[in-house]
């Protein structure tokens, strides 16, 4: 059955025998790209399941039959998430009534908490550079972009965003030779801008929307476009 097909008859039927085929269809590449999350095969049977059943509670929501499998891929990596969070904090309560006899070295532990820290700070460095990074690209190439650093494969993304497996590495391709100069030179490129387009940009790349911009540095719109 074709896709489109197939996708039109489980979100308008909304039935079980709908749903069934879209299992057969997609469950393992969901399972998959959710494995890749939580390293765990029981795991990843479950939120797999817990996909397609929130897709079928969810179908009057999802208005267009080829934005469906998009739709799968992301609430699947939602769930994902959600459960690692889930389970991290389960850790984390239970460590904090673990005793630190065992700790022999306090030097040892302080070097280690330092490097820990300085891994986050890092973390946290390069994910603000590519939220000002994504910034930069038009829409059809953040969505690219989104899949990509979901692990998903050329075809996979190809799949969901309706191309092809070729266009999608090229596009990639091409993303990736356009930002890959201007990563970290990104703010020497913005201080010699003039005064005022600095500005605007850093409150771009900021992520803060352009209405806000404008009231903010008391410009208009259309001049906001302009610069």
């Amino acid at each position: 059955m074709n896709d489109n097909v197939l996708n039109r008859q489980f979100l308008e039927t909304g039935s079980e025998e709908a749903l069934n085929p879209l299992m057969q269809k997609h469950y393992k590449a969901i399972r998959a790209h959710v494995f890749r999350f939580v390293k765990n095969d029981q795991d990843a049977d479950e939120i797999t399941n817990q996909t397609f059943l929130k897709a079928f509670n969810k179908r009057e929501t999802i208005k267009y039959p080829d934005k469906l499998v998009g739709w799968l891929y992301t609430t699947a990596k939602h769930l994902a998430i959600d459960y690692i969070r889930a389970r991290e904090q389960e850790v984390d309560q239970m460590s904090e009534f673990v005793s630190l006899d065992n700790v022999d070295d306090e030097r040892e532990a302080a070097e280690a908490s330092m490097l820990a820290a300085q891994q986050a700070q890092q973390t946290e460095t390069e994910r603000y550079l590519l939220i000002r990074l994504l910034r930069l690209l038009p829409e059809k190439d953040l969505e690219v972009v989104e899949h990509y650093l979901d692990d998903l494969k050329p075809k996979q993304i190809a799949e969901a965003i309706g191309s092809t497996a070729e266009a999608v590495q090229k596009r990639w391709e091409r993303m990736r030779e356009w930002l890959s100069p201007i990563a970290y030179d990104l703010d020497k490129l913005i201080d010699n801008l003039p005064s005022q387009e600095q500005k605007i940009m850093e409150r771009y790349l900021d992520n803060q929307p352009l209405e806000e911009i404008s009231k903010k540095l008391g410009i208009s719109r259309l001049m906001l476009k302009c610069a």
